[in-house]
């Protein structure tokens, strides 16, 4: 009888494992992204396009996993609800850096003063590690679209919110001498103690997103996807010049991507 009842737990925890597997309608898919990052920091002429999209552009590339809370490929014909039908999670682990140099009017070759020199001889480069997970929201039902049920479905649209947890490891060089020697190498607002920080440390980032899915196989999606992402801190660049007025924001980028995703269920 006392062997019985200690069987008794064990066996219940089976019962439960199984039939907890069994209820298990999620689904899950696996992939990766690469593409152009434009960083919008101090380096540059605020408004000037080749400060804040033509001019301080990195690459960058990842992994992802997506959680769905419906299995669309098995139970297709087993509705749940309009949440798990149209909003998925999506987790990341991405790389991103960029060099970063300065832009605009402030540093035109008709600028001969030694400002302008200053300006011109700073040399950026920041490197980004970022984790962490979005909420998507799918026009198309999630269901209809991964299934592969209706042919005429090709596109899945989607907008996107999440947060990321950031480690950046900024670097400045100066063609005019070692600035961390004499830090009036750097151009006024950056040379008083605290607004030129190179030392990698952990912030986090707020996202929003907006892309498409497009049917490539049975098993298989590419993603074309443009996110916005604004960081908690304005050293991930390494400067930040807090008396500026012109100081007003952190630092933020734009991430164009596409992206390649496989069905594991």
């Amino acid at each position: 009888m006392i062997k019985k009842i200690k069987i008794l737990p064990l066996l219940i925890f089976c019962f439960l494992a199984i039939n907890i597997q069994a209820q298990d309608y999620n689904s899950h898919e696996i992939g990766f992204i690469i593409g152009s990052a434009s960083f919008t920091t101090d380096y540059g002429q605020r408004n000037n396009f080749s400060s804040n999209v033509g001019g301080n552009i990195g690459m960058g590339f990842g992994l992802i996993y997506y959680l769905n809370f419906t299995d669309y490929r098995y139970r297709w014909n087993q509705r749940t609800n309009y949440f798990a039908e149209h909003f998925r999670v999506r987790a990341e682990l991405s790389y991103m850096s960029a060099n970063l140099d300065h832009f605009g009017e402030w540093v035109q070759d008709y600028r001969q003063t030694y400002e302008a020199d200053q300006l011109r001889a700073m040399h950026g480069k920041t490197k980004l590690i970022n984790f962490g997970a979005q909420l998507e929201f799918h026009i198309v039902d999630i269901v209809d679209f991964g299934s592969r049920r209706i042919p005429d479905i090709k596109w899945s649209p989607y907008v996107s919110a999440g947060f990321m947890l950031d480690y950046y490891d900024p670097e400045l060089k100066s063609d005019l001498g070692d600035w961390e020697q004499n830090p009036n190498l750097l151009f006024s607002k950056w040379a008083v103690p605290g607004a030129a920080r190179m030392k990698p440390n952990i912030t986090g980032s707020a996202t929003l997103g907006i892309g498409t899915r497009h049917k490539l196989g049975e098993y298989s999606d590419i993603l074309i996807e443009s996110r916005w992402q604004y960081f908690f801190s304005n050293y991930v660049d390494g400067l930040n010049a807090k008396d500026d007025p012109a100081n007003k924001y952190n630092d933020w980028l734009l991430w164009v991507h596409i992206g390649y995703i496989y069905y594991l269920n």
